[in-house]
């Protein structure tokens, strides 16, 4: 009786610990597994579903020469830390939405259609749950890839997925 009395007297020390050993074990993770920008390309896609982890595998099978891994995420994804998707290296957007992320583009322009609403057909539609619009794939402004070509890669590769 007396243990459970002094272990109930201390649970929120208890508590606390498991929180911050939490948190560490998190951050070494992060820290283990992420490379560099110039090793990875990400892939920002404004949709309210995605099978990320899917898609990047797929994408990893012909992944370009000298990249570590290929990341995909939603818009969602970084809502904490809005930062992360000004260094996106490519974007699949709604028509609609477009002229919100104008900065982040390299050439809005050069937007390649990867939905269109009216057939209801799309690249990589099985991992991407597009919205009732066209969609487009732009090439991000501030990507480590713009000269290099990997992102326009990782793009072309992207847009041969087909259901």
């Amino acid at each position: 009786m007396r243990f459970l009395k002094n272990v109930f007297s201390q649970l929120h020390s208890f508590v606390l610990w498991a929180l911050l050993s939490a948190i560490f074990v998190g951050w070494i993770f992060t820290f283990v597994t992420d490379t560099s920008p110039e090793k990875k390309v990400e892939i920002y896609c404004y949709v309210p579903e995605l099978r990320d982890t899917d898609l990047a595998v797929e994408l990893e099978r012909d992944m370009p020469e000298g990249l570590r891994m290929i990341r995909v995420h939603t818009f969602t994804y970084v809502m904490m830390n809005v930062d992360l998707v000004e260094n996106g290296d490519i974007y699949i957007l709604p028509e609609s939405v477009i002229g919100e992320y104008e900065e982040l583009l390299a050439d809005r322009d050069a937007g390649i259609k990867v939905y269109d609403a009216a057939a209801g057909k799309g690249a990589a539609s099985q991992y991407i749950g597009y919205e009732e619009e066209d969609y487009y794939l732009f090439i991000g402004a501030n990507s480590p890839h713009l000269e290099d070509g990997k992102a326009q890669a990782v793009a072309e590769a992207l847009m041969g997925i087909s259901e």
